[in-house]
């Protein structure tokens, strides 16, 4: 079994990872740097070090996840789960640092929880006095999903947004190789700011060494012989919570929220469990994820095996997203897909144990789900510790 590190990658210059064109007189960027550019990365330095043989047995070996921008290198950022929710007339935290007091909203709260314990008391023929509807608890307005990224700071919560630049450059000639006239195109790339925190799986140690040298000496992303992409990578131990405390605290809540809801279907007359049947876990989409069904056709539906058990989602929140990309290697567009997006939050429930799953989840979390995970894709993390802000009852 591979072994995880965090990794955290401080851009020295301008970075730019690519993106869907909206324009063609535009190159966009991505808001985070996908773990495909640092796969890249590795591959061309082993090839401009003659190591040419070395690139297939080291990339193999290798995971690599998305690192996603932070305003400190011991802060591990996270992108916003689709089950979030902010107020629609004053969207942000409401606890937020002093200096961000400007940004402060009414509050972002998660839903996973509750809907869950919603649907799964309704599938046990509990009969609720009224549906479900979530409102802002401090203006009673509506609520609308939050996407991005964040990060819990010891004096309080802050949105993450990487900065932009704009250059203009002008386009060369594919005949004369020289400036083509009056033909220019922008370059949108993220300002080398904060750091770019994620994880990186590894068998064997001394290739992080190899990666450290690759960056740089060479940078990452587009365009890094026009002066993009100078970083230097670290290693870093930022405060994520374990999988065995995020699975624990994430039934924990569950059942909470799942006694308020019980007490009030007894209200109404109606019989509703004490407590949540077995254990129950969320994977959550930290990149896109190709999942193909049982007939090899794309979904958006994601199914696991654990312990050899096949397991289907009691509950789940997805959006469609496009795959593709540009392969540094062989000068071609990498395939396309459909995906379910970065964000989709996947729950299942199992009768096992708490303590007998988390062997089981961490390797989930080590192989990552769907097709192409060697490119970055499917990465998972499993309870986000985002699911235990949950909107009061």
């Amino acid at each position: 079994m591979k072994s995880e590190f965090f990794i955290a990658l401080i851009p020295k210059g301008p970075l730019r990872t690519g993106g869907v064109k909206a324009k063609g007189s535009y190159l966009n960027t991505l808001p985070y740097l996908p773990g495909s550019i640092l796969r890249g990365t590795l591959a061309e330095w082993l090839s401009l070090t003659g190591q040419t043989q070395e690139i297939i047995p080291i990339v193999r070996r290798t995971r690599f996840g998305n690192l996603f921008p932070s305003c400190s290198e011991q802060v591990y950022s996270l992108p916003f789960p689709l089950t979030a929710l902010e107020c629609k007339a004053k969207g942000g935290f409401l606890n937020v640092p002093v200096k961000e007091r400007d940004k402060q909203g009414h509050g972002v709260r998660d839903t996973l929880l509750i809907s869950l314990a919603y649907s799964e008391l309704k599938q046990r023929g509990a009969r609720f006095p009224v549906p479900m509807m979530l409102r802002c608890r401090e203006c009673k307005g509506r609520m609308d999903r939050v996407s991005g990224f964040y990060a819990r700071l010891r004096e309080g919560w802050t949105k993450v947004r990487p900065e932009q630049a704009m250059q203009t450059k002008v386009a060369l000639s594919r005949y004369r190789r020289a400036a083509q006239e009056e033909m220019l195109y922008r370059v949108i790339a993220l300002r080398p700011k904060g750091a770019f925190i994620g994880r990186i799986w590894l068998e064997d140690e001394t290739d992080l060494q190899v990666l450290k040298e690759a960056v740089k000496n060479i940078g990452v992303g587009a365009l890094t012989t026009r002066g993009f992409g100078k970083s230097e990578l670290k290693e870093v131990e930022p405060d994520l919570p374990s999988l065995k405390e995020r699975l624990e605290k994430f039934n924990r809540r569950l059942k909470e929220v799942w006694r308020q809801l019980a007490d009030l279907v007894r209200q109404v007359g109606s019989q509703a469990p004490e407590e949540p049947p077995g254990t129950y876990f969320s994977v959550d989409l930290l990149s896109p994820a190709v999942l193909l069904d049982g007939n090899g056709l794309p979904t958006l539906r994601l199914e696991l095996t654990l312990g050899g058990q096949r397991l289907e989602p009691v509950f789940f929140a997805t959006q469609p997203a496009f795959v593709g990309g540009w392969s540094t290697a062989w000068g071609l567009p990498k395939p396309t897909a459909l995906g379910a997006g970065m964000g989709s939050v996947y729950v299942f429930r199992v009768d096992s144990s708490p303590n007998d799953l988390v062997p089981e989840l961490e390797r989930l979390e080590a192989q990552g789900v769907g097709e192409r995970t060697d490119e970055g894709l499917g990465e998972v993390l499993v309870c986000h510790p985002f699911h235990q802000e949950v909107m009061p009852i």
